[in-house]
Parts: structure tokens; C-alpha cells; sequence
């Protein structure tokens, strides 16, 4: 089925004193890439998260963000360089000294020196928080791929659409080609009535329009191109994800209908040419967004 790549989901989850936040941005991207911005107390649990993810989502790139707040998350622990401190205490009575100062640093002096001074938090990731994230990633997860969907099938009605204009001018074109061989026929005779008037062998003008409709002839590029449509009406239907199929396949028939452009001499089927061309080229942007 049509999936759009772009997409936002978002989950939140408490549990005791623990909550969490999760949110889920999607843009598109060639392959699968997850991006977590989490606390690193967390990044333990990232191969586990990517697979969450990779279930539901196999195409795009996906940012995630966590907030995780409670009164028992983090632990707060002073931490003190203390042969720093001694170093620079040192200095200071060496320097009092030697400069005959009236009195020594005040301990709120020192304080403000943070070389030797620092807080370090820690998360604590429980179990229960363990279980917390991956039921919050889960949910926005899910939302996140309902919002694809969503999209998806809106994509679904717009390839619906211009492949029904591609399928309009095929069958112009087609309905142009017996039209396109008897001009060939007509010209050939013509010329030829100029230059030796009316005695000339009709084999020669029979020889001469098979060469050139052979040259130009474009059935078989005409049912290659109906053959593709078929195709991609199939692909758009499959439980899989299809944007690189439906990419292969653009650019299959933007190759036969640039042939038909090519050996068409036909003012009709060059004006149904250039309206594929622009329409297949709107569906080629859209195909980019499908995962």
C-alpha cells in the first residue's frame, strides 16, 4: 500500500513518579535512519528502540526526542577535584604571602573557581523506566505510522489521477498511428508525383513507406508503456513498501515515451507526448515522498 516517508508521532506515559515524552518526526530518506536524542543513561537501549521502529517503519528518517522527567530520575552527586583545589590554595597563601596580602581568599571565593568544582546527574534507568520507553516509543510509533497512512492515501488518489490522464493520451496516440502512416504514404506519393509525375511503380512507394514506418513506428513502445500502467496500478496495491519500485518504473516509461517523441513525426502525438511528459514528471515528485 501508498505510505507517505514524512510524518509526526507523539506518546506520553506515566508510571509512579516517572514520565515520558516521546516524539516522532519523519522526512525522507533513501534507506532507514533513526536519530535519538536522549539522555545518555539511555543509549544502552537503542538497538532495541531502532527495532521498534524498523517493525512498522522500513523506509526514512526518523528523529526522535525523549523527555523523561520524575522526582526520582536523576541523582545529583557534587564532585570535587581535590588535589586541584589543594593546588590552588597552595598558590594562594604562597601568593598572600609573597605579596604581603591582608588576608586570605574567603571560602565563597573558591567556590566560584568550577576547574575544580563540578555536579554530575545521573538517570536512573530502572526497569520500570525501561519498560516506560518502550511502550511510549511503541505508541508513537503506531501514530506516527496512522499519519503516513493518512497521507499515503492521498498519494494513492493523486497517482490514481494523472495515470488516467497518462492512460487518455496513450490512447490518443494510438488511435494516431494509422492516421500517422497513410500522411507517410500520401507524402511519399506526392513527392514522388513531383519529380517523375504520374508514371512512377507503386512497389517503390510501398517499399518506401514500410522503411519509413518501420523506422518509425512506435507500437511497441505504445504497449510497453500501457504495460507499465499496469504495473503500477499493481504496485500501489501491495502490503510492502513500494517508492523504489514505483521509481524503477517512472523512469521506464519516461524511456518509452521520450522514444515515441523521438520517431513520432506526428504534430498530434508530439502535443500527447509533452502532456506525459509533464504528467509523469508530477508523479515522479510525488513517488520521491513514498516509502
Amino acid at each position: 500500500m501508498v505510505k507517505s516517508m514524512t510524518g509526526f508521532g507523539r506518546a506520553t506515559k506515566e508510571f509512579e513518579a516517572f514520565k515520558v515524552t516521546i516524539e516522532l518526526k519523519a522526512v525522507n530518506h533513501r534507506y532507514s535512519e533513526c536519530l535519538f536524542r536522549m539522555p545518555k543513561q539511555l543509549a544502552y537501549l537503542e538497538g532495541k528502540l531502532k527495532k521498534i521502529i524498523n517493525k512498522q517503519i522500513k523506509r526514512g528518517r526518523i528523529e526522535c526526542f525523549f523527555s523523561i522527567t520524575g522526582e526520582q530520575l536523576a541523582k545529583r552527586e557534587l564532585h570535587i577535584d581535590w588535589d586541584l583545589a589543594d593546588s590552588y590554595y597552595r598558590f594562594i597563601k604562597q601568593a598572600s604571602a609573597r605579596y604581603e596580602l591582608a588576608e586570605l581568599p574567603k571560602m565563597s571565593d573558591l567556590l566560584q573557581e568550577q576547574e575544580y568544582l563540578s555536579i554530575e546527574e545521573e538517570v536512573d534507568a530502572s526497569s520500570e523506566l525501561e519498560r516506560l520507553v518502550i511502550e511510549t516509543l511503541t505508541r508513537a510509533t503506531e501514530r506516527l505510522d496512522e499519519m503516513r497512512s493518512m497521507e499515503g492515501a492521498e498519494l494513492l488518489l493523486y497517482f490514481k489521477q494523472h495515470l488516467a490522464t497518462l492512460e487518455k493520451s496513450l490512447a490518443i496516440i494510438q488511435a494516431e498511428i494509422p492516421v500517422s502512416e497513410k500522411y507517410y504514404q500520401e507524402k511519399i506519393e506526392n513527392r514522388l508525383q513531383n519529380i517523375v509525375g504520374e508514371n512512377f511503380d507503386q512497389n517503390i512507394v510501398l517499399t518506401e513507406v514500410a522503411l519509413l514506418l518501420e523506422k518509425a513506428d512506435i507500437n511497441e513502445e505504445v504497449e510497453r508503456t500501457k504495460s507499465h500502467l499496469k504495473q503500477f496500478y499493481g504496485i500501489i496495491l501491495l502490503e510492502e513498501p513500494i517508492g523504489r519500485k514505483l521509481d524503477f518504473l517512472i523512469q521506464e516509461m519516461n524511456r518509452e515515451i521520450n522514444t515515441i517523441g523521438s520517431k513520432a513525426n506526428s504534430l498530434r502525438i508530439t502535443e500527447q507526448v509533452v502532456e506525459m511528459k509533464t504528467t509523469l514528471e508530477k508523479i515522479r515528485e510525488q513517488v520521491q515522498n513514498v516509502e
